[in-house]
């Protein structure tokens, strides 16, 4: 099924009749281009693509924005928001990267839009990561926080090449590095479930906000889904009871489906 009915569907009809939707993605493993799926559904209406943390832009003759904001020239309370997709950060030159807007400066913003898509996560282009204290940067708004993570790495040697904040993910996992990478080791990635004294306890939900969504990513093959399957059956109830739903598949293929929905 195509992602963005897939995610519709695991939503439920909030989607389709509160406005704003404020959706900010999390976790690694192909955060910017579902954002930028989501965005191109969104070009009829009012949509802001942005981050709360740092992101690459792509140029505009691409063809995936309409609109670029430098947040410096955009005035508070005063912003016309036009149909189609406007893209909003602060550049840095160095990096070549943009930055957040200022927090008030983006909650000014959202009345102005039908739908916004923020980027809240960084794992620096690292399949998988564990998150500092001060991570993912999730606003308050937020109607519903998408996580997403890939299994492809299951099967791997733990190493720094592979994992983004690698101590903070073996004290959360217990994995050290040169092991194998196993889906049980995911399990507290997901949920956060080691115990509160122990270094590293965040999970990739710890910090969302609205409805909850599990998107298993780079899915594309009958392993990859078995793998999934066998992940959600690691899940526990109680976790389950705090997500709309879980989704498996691919953006880059649109094509995903779903594995488990709250009823």
């Amino acid at each position: 099924m195509p992602l963005y009915k897939t995610l519709l569907t695991a939503y439920g009809e909030r989607w389709k009749t509160s406005k704003p939707q404020v959706i900010t993605v999390i976790g690694s493993g192909g955060k910017t281009s579902l954002i930028w799926r989501l965005a191109q559904h969104g070009r009829h209406q009012k949509t802001l693509v942005t981050t709360t943390t740092r992101m690459f832009f792509p140029p505009q003759e691409a063809g995936l924005y309409d609109y670029l904001l430098d947040g410096r020239g955009v005035p508070h309370r005063s912003w016309e928001s036009p149909v189609g997709i406007s893209l909003a950060g602060i550049q840095d030159e160095v990096s070549g990267k943009y930055g957040a807007l200022p927090p008030d400066l983006l909650a000014s913003l959202v009345p102005y839009f039908d739908q916004m898509l923020i980027e809240g996560d960084g794992s620096r282009r690292l399949p998988l990561k564990a998150w500092a204290a001060y991570e993912p940067v999730i606003p308050v708004y937020t109607t519903l926080t998408i996580g997403i993570l890939p299994l492809w790495p299951v099967g791997l040697p733990v190493s720094g090449g592979l994992i983004h904040r690698l101590p903070l993910f073996s004290a959360l996992t217990g994995a050290q590095p040169g092991e194998t990478l196993s889906l049980h080791h995911l399990v507290p990635v997901i949920t956060g479930t080691l115990q509160e004294h122990k270094p590293g306890s965040k999970g990739l939900f710890s910090e969302a906000r609205g409805k909850k969504i599990l998107f298993l990513n780079q899915i594309e093959d009958a392993q990859g889904l078995e793998h999934a399957e066998k992940l959600l059956s690691l899940l526990p109830p109680a976790f389950l009871g705090e997500l709309q739903g879980i989704i498996a598949g691919s953006v880059q293929q649109n094509r995903v489906s779903i594995l488990w929905e709250a009823s």
